[in-house]
């Protein structure tokens, strides 16, 4: 099932090489053929059609389970909403699950409406167990059900869509369908019981795929159902999110009560019941006995499926802990500072707000060596580019401090600072306007400009002036007092990260431009946004006891506690599960992005070059997550003084060059 004319889209619904999916439900339907017809003779077209059908509508139900779960992981590899996002995830699994029945209206108008007879099934079953979340007083009729509909009527669909393909020729023998059926409906029961009993009893090395989860989904099984019915401590625990440490206590509860064994037992019965169901069948021994025999391999104890292959990223350079080269640049930037004024004295220059930044500009540039060379591979101009690149970022830095100084608490003087920043923008060159800032941006800005289209220039400048606008409002807002919600958090906190100007420094290190169609691609945007949240998430986490003391309000934890109202050590933990859950979906993506930038059309085989670019930003995440720039031990010195910098480049009344 393909997207067709759209290549890169191909795997979101392409398994490809080293797929370690069980095949259980085709595997039962072939099967449930042969123990109708001659297990020594291939099977007909029909029976194999009718195999890969039920598959591709389990196969849909997975994407949306995925999503309803939040779940990064299916069999040993990334799920497909963890690549590409719930959104394409979901209409994935809509493209896969009609095709599946597509596959069934070609066998004909019954197949069709057992499919989706059997599928209303599924989703009904889904429906109630998502619908019983957290529900402590789930009943052990309520987990039946559910399990009834999402599992055991699939498994049953499978047998009889078999049994059915082998009448073709015969007519239809009902008793001996429903027989099979009847088998893969029990089956269906004990798989699903099994399942769940793993879930509490193996280690993710076994199992391979994250353990106990349905505890701190809240999704109750029937071992939990019983153990909690038991043991008021468990009961205590239940109906509500679970921490970690409550969800593995949970857990250790469940396996002293023996609730375990009994559910065991329950599915033994159920396979014992299954057995019962084929007793009319007796005159195909050796067919049963396959069946049979398969039953029982699959609720074996597992071992961890191996990961599947996944695509080569592109080539990194050693990951040298310093270089000569990066020194150079940290020198050259701190006499610039001096040298322009941002910085009076050289002590200045070694504050942690500026010394912090250029930390970690001596922790990436060594790493992208092998990279930064011009398209014909000569390094040419790559010092100069080195030095723009990490002038650029901390410049931006300088700004950033001015309007996040908690001694400006003048809503006009804020004002006043955006509107000078924006002529200095705006300003010739030749002929800057005076002080510190505008001598830095008139040296600089020729310096960016080399090699880069008009249209780069342009949307810069632009990009620069929207961040300016979004930096006055969070002041007005830290002023104010204001704290926004958790939806708003994210939008708020991109607009002021200066997301599109760190882009812009790799661009000008790596001396290339991406593309339109890379940055509006859904995975591009998207390994943007894992990136950006883990990135300032992580950064509210390092600096929060700052950001507190200066009522700064765009920090996530104190977003967290203004809106639930819990206490600082659990919002803290919250964001700490969120920052790992979006790092981990980072590098889910980025594992996949050579090969997207391999099938982008227009791209003239430099997919790699341009994937180079977003080298750079897993290289900062990595830098990010041992050390953040921002928050640093404080130094004995004082940093610029940034009401010195406001004053020189605020300018009350000046209009602006465009509307906003």
């Amino acid at each position: 099932m393909r997207i067709q004319g759209r290549p890169e889209l191909d795997a979101l619904t392409l398994d490809g090489p080293g797929s370690s999916r069980s095949l259980v439900r085709p595997t039962l339907a072939l099967l449930s053929y042969y123990v109708l017809t001659d297990p020594s003779a291939p099977a007909d077209d029909r029976a194999v059609l009718a195999a890969a059908a039920v598959e591709m509508l389990h196969l849909g139900a997975l994407y949306h389970d995925d999503v309803v779960d939040h779940a990064h992981e299916r069999r040993g590899r990334p799920s497909a909403n963890a690549v590409w996002g719930d959104h394409l995830a979901i209409l994935a699994g809509d493209c896969v699950m009609l095709t599946g029945l597509n596959m069934l209206a070609q066998l004909g108008q019954r197949e069709v409406i057992e499919g989706t007879m059997a599928n209303e099934r599924m989703c009904a079953g889904m429906v109630m167990e998502a619908a019983d979340l957290h529900t402590a007083s789930r009943s052990e009729q309520a987990y039946f059900d559910a399990i009834d509909g999402k599992t055991a009527q699939l498994f049953a669909l499978a047998c009889r869509l078999g049994a059915m393909q082998a009448h073709k020729a015969g007519g239809r023998q009902d008793g001996r369908e429903e027989a099979l059926a009847g088998f893969g409906w029990q089956f269906g029961h004990a798989y699903q019981l099994r399942d769940d009993i793993l879930d509490l009893t193996s280690t993710v090395e076994e199992l391979g795929k994250p353990v106990n989860t349905d505890l701190s989904e809240g999704v109750y099984t029937l071992p939990v159902i019983r153990a909690a019915s038991r043991d008021r401590d468990l009961a205590r625990l239940l109906g509500k999110e679970l921490t970690q440490e409550e969800a593995a206590r949970a857990r250790d509860l469940v396996l002293a009560s023996g609730a375990v064994q009994e559910a065991q037992a329950v599915a033994d019965a159920h396979m014992t019941t299954a057995a019962d169901q084929l007793a009319d069948l007796a005159d195909r021994p050796r067919a049963l006995d396959g069946l049979a025999a398969y039953a029982r391999a699959m609720l074996d104890r597992p071992t961890a499926s191996p990961p599947a292959a996944i695509p080569q990223q592109v080539k990194q350079a050693p990951q040298a802990q310093g270089s000569a080269h990066a020194q150079q640049v940290t020198q050259w930037m701190k006499n610039w500072f001096v040298e322009t004024g941002i910085a009076a004295t050289p002590a200045e220059a070694d504050h942690h707000r500026l010394t912090g930044t250029l930390w970690i500009v001596e922790q990436v540039l060594p790493r992208v060596a092998d990279t930064a060379g011009n398209a014909d591979g000569c390094d040419a101009g790559l010092s100069e580019r080195r030095q723009a690149s990490a002038a650029l970022g901390t410049v931006f830095g300088v700004w950033d401090d001015m309007f996040e100084d908690p001694q400006l608490t003048d809503p006009q003087a804020i004002t006043a600072l955006r509107e000078g920043l924006v002529a200095t923008l705006r300003q010739d060159p030749a002929a800057p306007s005076h002080g510190a800032i505008s001598t830095a941006w008139a040296q600089l800005w020729p310096r960016l400009c080399k090699g880069r289209t008009v249209r780069w220039q342009e949307a810069l400048l632009d990009n620069i002036e929207e961040w300016l606008h979004a930096c006055e409002r969070e002041a007005c807002h830290r002023i104010s007092g204001y704290i926004p919600s958790t939806a708003d958090w994210l939008p708020l906190r991109r607009s002021t990260g200066g997301f599109e100007i760190g882009l812009a420094c790799s661009e000008v290190l790596l001396d290339r431009e991406v593309p339109p169609a890379v940055r509006s691609h859904h995975m591009v945007r998207r390994l943007e946004d894992l990136g950006f949240f883990a990135l300032f998430a992580e950064n509210d986490l390092v600096g929060l006891d700052q950001d507190e003391a200066d009522q700064v309000p765009y920090n996530l934890v104190r977003a967290i506690r203004h809106e639930t109202g819990c206490s600082r050590a659990e919002a803290i933990e919250r964001v700490e599960r969120q920052v790992a859950e979006k790092r981990a979906q980072f590098t889910t993506v980025f594992k996949y992005l050579p090969v997207l930038f391999r099938t982008l059309p227009g791209l003239s085989g430099q997919g790699n070059r341009y994937a180079a670019i977003y080298d750079m930003l897993k290289l900062f995440l990595d830098v990010r997550q041992a050390k953040s720039e921002r928050y640093r031990p404080q130094t004995a010195a004082g940093g610029p003084d940034l009401e010195r910098l406001r004053r020189e480049v605020s300018r009350p009344g000046v209009p602006e060059r465009s509307a906003r």
